[in-house]
């Protein structure tokens, strides 16, 4: 049974919290429309710690008392003994606030390319099990495809293929902007490009993961300044959120044609590892 609160947000971290086992807290903000939502975060727990002690139960019922819905409980636990890491999400918005579960199975592509080529397949590297706290009944399962032998340039074409028309050309330049970035600081080893799709939605997106590029935010600040400008954020409303967080490390970005069919750009940033004392 889902616990009562009057913050989703704070009920995940405090559920996670209470593991008494370490984890990974990483936020984000997300543009899109004229509305800047920075309110999102990912809490991520490798699953070996978890394994070890035989407390899968535990994770199982951190989402009972999130009210995962039914069908995605299920699912979840057929899924959860491949999965190396459990991220745990929560995203607010004007209209909704969203659950989101991720399981990651970076453990079982190791086993399935061992002593194979470098050249790999795509490979489902996330599912996303995603439901709004306040109304189980609008969930979405959302697959990430990874590509692991990826070049810049087919990321850079990928992301016209996502964002097609005139009317998504400023985002579209801002990622390609991006990785011409990234490109001059590490190499495609280095960087993680996932398509996202969702059955019987319009969503159309992608995630690439810089972290090892080393960048900081700071450092990307004309492409962030185009970013607001672009979904029209006012400096009086994206300074109080950007300045304190600048010297923080940029760690994805993800961006596409969400399920209202408008463009989105999001900013991950600072992955920070929480230690418990045992």
């Amino acid at each position: 049974m889902m616990k009562q609160s009057d913050q989703p947000g704070r009920l995940i971290l405090e559920l996670v919290d209470g593991l008494d086992i370490n984890y990974s807290i990483e936020r984000s903000f997300k543009v899109s429309g004229n509305a800047l939502l920075g309110n999102r975060f990912l809490l991520a727990i490798n699953k070996t710690r978890i394994a070890q002690e035989k407390r899968h139960w535990q994770i199982v019922d951190v989402c009972r008392q999130i009210g995962m819905p039914d069908k995605f409980l299920e699912a979840f636990e057929e899924n959860l003994p491949d999965a190396e890491t459990v991220d745990f999400g929560f995203e607010e918005n004007e209209r909704d606030c969203i659950y989101k579960v991720y399981l990651d199975f970076l453990s079982k592509w190791r086993k399935e390319v061992s002593g194979t080529p470098r050249e790999c397949d795509p490979f489902v590297m996330f599912f996303g099990y995603k439901w709004d706290s306040r109304d189980p009944g609008k969930r979405t399962l959302t697959r990430y495809v990874w590509y692991p032998s990826i070049s810049f340039e087919r990321i850079k074409k990928n992301f016209s293929e996502i964002f097609q028309g005139q009317e998504h050309l400023e985002p579209l330049q801002i990622a390609k902007d991006l990785m011409d970035i990234v490109s001059k600081q590490t190499t495609p080893d280095n960087v993680y490009y996932l398509d996202v799709s969702e059955a019987n939605s319009l969503r159309r997106s992608f995630d690439l993961n810089i972290y090892k590029a080393g960048l900081k935010l700071k450092q990307l600040y004309p492409l962030l300044a185009r970013t607001f400008s672009h979904y029209s954020i006012l400096a009086e409303t994206f300074h109080p959120l950007y300045n304190p967080i600048r010297t923080k490390t940029f760690g994805h970005l993800s961006g596409g044609i969400g399920r209202d069919g408008k463009d989105f750009l999001t900013v991950y940033y600072g992955l920070e590892e929480i230690v418990k004392n045992h």
